[in-house]
């Protein structure tokens, strides 16, 4: 039986990084069992979604973020929403996708909820031949506005993401000559290793990590939750068919909705919806 998947975080306080490992192979697990997709569509999904995952340890507790991406070239609309607490839901659509873009074209709106009264933050990318790789990194970069970059094991349903740290006025015992470009060159063949071992044990995970002088933080389990239920797919029927009700059912007493992030099945009755 698979471990929950968890998003670690390490120190390297000599050069000032931080290192977060995402182990996802319980999430693409649940991934495959929620969107029965196949062939190259799948290993889109599956590549995009582990890019994106690490970027939960940015989200302050309580705090929750939506990213939206709209290709036109090739067309799909993928949605993944997450928050502090590692709970996520996804949806790729069509259903029927089966290409792995190599480039895309389109828009990204990434928005962040705050637990405060604040008003979202949200933020607008325009994608013009974007390289798939680099979608995460551009959202880091432009968005976030961070020094990181994000890899994804193709051995292993695991990423990894190295953030360079901002400089500290006069500490002396950071080397921040080192470039994040430099920092990776360096490490690859370490962060290759951790790909390789393809585990999901915690210890054996920590003990890599801090074999090679990098320190544990903690982690964070990550894993597929849907808020979804009978009542608030009455409310949106409610709202999207107050004038068609009745063209909605066709005649029947009850409907049968499926949710498109959880699949989960509501069979809705015609006169809950009309508050009967």
């Amino acid at each position: 039986m698979l471990a929950s998947s968890r998003l670690y975080s390490f120190l390297d306080h000599k050069n000032g990084f931080n290192i977060h490992f995402l182990e996802g192979q319980k999430l693409i697990h649940d991934l495959v069992l929620l969107h029965p997709m196949k062939g190259q569509g799948f290993s889109y999904f599956r590549d995009t979604f582990l890019g994106l995952m690490p970027i939960i340890f940015f989200l302050k507790p309580g705090e929750s973020l939506g990213i939206y991406i709209d290709s036109e070239t090739p067309y799909f609309r993928l949605k993944i929403e997450t928050n502090s607490a590692g709970h996520t839901r996804t949806l790729l659509l069509p259903l029927d996708f089966n290409l792995f873009p190599e480039r895309i074209t389109g828009s990204m709106r990434i928005t962040k909820i705050f637990t405060s009264n604040k008003s979202p933050y949200t933020s607008m990318l325009d994608l013009k031949n974007v390289e798939t790789k680099e979608l995460m990194n551009q959202i880091l970069c432009e968005s976030y506005q961070t020094n990181s970059e994000v890899m994804v094991s193709q051995v292993s349903d695991q990423a990894i993401m190295v953030t360079k740290l901002p400089p500290l006025s006069g500490n002396q015992v950071v080397d921040e000559t080192v470039s994040r470009k430099e920092f990776i060159k360096k490490h690859q063949s370490f962060f290759n290793d951790v790909f390789d071992l393809a585990t999901d044990d915690i210890e054996k995970i920590v003990k890599k990590f801090e074999d090679s002088d990098f320190t544990y933080l903690g982690s964070r389990q990550v894993s597929f939750y849907c808020p979804c239920s009978e009542e608030r797919m009455v409310l949106n029927l409610r709202g999207l068919y107050s004038q068609d009700i009745d063209e909605l059912f066709h005649e029947k007493d009850s409907i049968e909705i499926v949710c498109d992030y959880c699949r989960k099945k509501y069979e809705i009755k015609k006169a809950d919806v009309l508050g009967s």
